[in-house]
């Protein structure tokens, strides 16, 4: 019998076709072991963090009984970010990315052990509540720009849309799970070991991140390709006059990216309206959807779980995605949370509500990754952390529009200010969608 002329398939070409057969979505997580922990330590910071917004909102609440109160908290954490984030973006890209992050980590844990050391002695204040908010926003401004800017650094730009979904994902899982342990925890244990807990996940954050190096290094794409790797980041020190240097190339290299301008402007409208309603959130459920201070505690932790959920689903299908049509998919993900914000906003029934946050967090994780993504694939590496930095200060400027709807709520009611921050997005999606076909065309 004759061999078979045909040759072999190399090994490279074989790879390739194992690669096709396995469903991408979890392909940064088994390719990167680097990106692995980085993935750990942000489930132990996202953790904290979403637990500290269940408590610290409900504690803010429940002594005030003020929406005044909430948006004052919600103000003291973004002012900070919004007067530092460029300086947070000149360090995250002078100095090592993961050093940053690892000392923002370490002062929260402190932060979060004095307010559980205030519980514990009875002497917890609003004041507090804002003084302890305004120093964490200090620490974000800082960390947000490393973190947002360490991910490509570590898998690539190939990869880019997989980890940032799957990024999304981890975040999303912790608002699931998180919430819902907080609600528990503090109905039966009471704030002071919520805070204590959440003390102990950002110490955990930071013990994970050291297995992350300085400077990594992303393997090949499974089709034996070279991976595109950047020119390597150089690690650089200077005067405060260099960091306001480093700042104007920042905008003087935004003048000549139309593209990366277009996509920071939407996204800046886009946080303004879409962000208020996590802020606000405590008060509606206690005065729409609760009879007591008892009941809104449980229920307010139990709509972030199922909007975690729906976050959940939605980012896992983002990491599923090809590296195409994201202008489209970004647009119609603003329209969906739009939609369902207006129906949460009119819906007195809890149950209800339930299945309308579930669609709302499905178009929050595809708005907030599909952004991510597209901001960070039009930026060059040595500007990623100041590009990251005006994204947060763009985060910052999110305070004042909740503090205004925050007024409106006092006004008219909290119904009618959701209500009108769900129209004022679905406009934006409309114009975005009608008057720039550039950023419909976006891949």
């Amino acid at each position: 019998m004759s061999a078979d002329p045909r040759p072999s398939p190399p090994p490279a070409v074989e790879s390739g076709l194992t690669s096709a057969r396995r469903l991408r979505t979890l392909d940064s997580i088994l390719d990167v072991p680097a990106f692995r922990w980085y993935l750990l330590s942000m489930l132990g910071n996202w953790s904290a963090m979403q637990m500290q917004q269940v408590v610290r909102g409900y504690l803010a609440y429940d002594m005030t009984g003020s929406y005044a109160a909430l948006g004052a908290v919600a103000l003291a954490n973004s002012v900070p970010r919004l007067l530092l984030a460029l300086s947070g973006g000149v360090i995250a890209d002078r100095a090592s990315r993961r050093y940053v992050m690892q000392a923002g980590q370490a002062f929260s844990a402190l932060l979060t052990a004095a307010v559980a050391v205030l519980l514990f002695a009875d002497l917890l204040t609003v004041t507090h509540l804002i003084i302890t908010a305004a120093l964490q926003g200090v620490s974000m401004s800082f960390t947000m720009p490393a973190r947002q800017a360490m991910i490509p650094e570590i898998v690539g730009p190939e990869r880019l849309t997989n980890a940032i979904g799957l990024n999304a994902s981890g975040m999303n899982t912790m608002r699931l799970l998180a919430p819902a342990l907080a609600g528990v925890l503090l109905a039966v244990v009471g704030g002071a070991w919520v805070y204590t807990l959440m003390a102990a996940l950002y110490v955990a954050a930071v013990v994970a991140m050291f297995r992350v190096p300085t400077k990594p290094v992303a393997p090949p794409m499974h089709d034996g390709a070279p991976r595109m790797e950047a020119a390597p980041r150089p690690v650089r020190t200077g005067s405060s006059r260099g960091g306001l240097r480093d700042i104007g190339e920042a905008f003087a290299y935004l003048r000549h990216q139309p593209v990366l301008t277009m996509l920071l402007v939407v996204h800046l409208f886009v946080v303004l309206f879409s962000m208020p309603y996590q802020r606000l959130l405590p008060g509606f459920v206690a005065d729409v959807l609760a009879n007591n201070d008892a009941e809104a505690a449980w229920k307010f932790g139990v709509l972030l779980t199922f909007t975690g959920l729906g976050a959940l689903v939605g980012s896992l299908f983002v990491a599923s995605l090809p590296n195409r049509r994201r202008g489209r998919l970004l647009i119609a993900s603003i329209a969906l949370f739009a939609v369902a914000l207006l129906a949460f906003a009119a819906s007195v029934n809890f149950w209800l509500s339930i299945g309308i946050v579930i669609v709302l967090g499905i178009g929050q994780a595809g708005r907030q990754s599909l952004s991510q993504i597209l901001i960070q694939t039009h930026v060059e590496d040595a500007y990623r952390g100041r590009i990251s930095s005006i994204m947060m200060m763009e985060m910052g400027l999110e305070s004042f529009g909740t503090f205004a709807i925050a007024l409106i709520a006092v006004a008219f009611g909290i119904q009618w200010a959701f209500g009108f921050v769900a129209l004022a997005l679905l406009a934006v999606a409309v114009v975005v969608a009608l008057l720039l076909p550039s950023y419909r065309r976006l891949e």
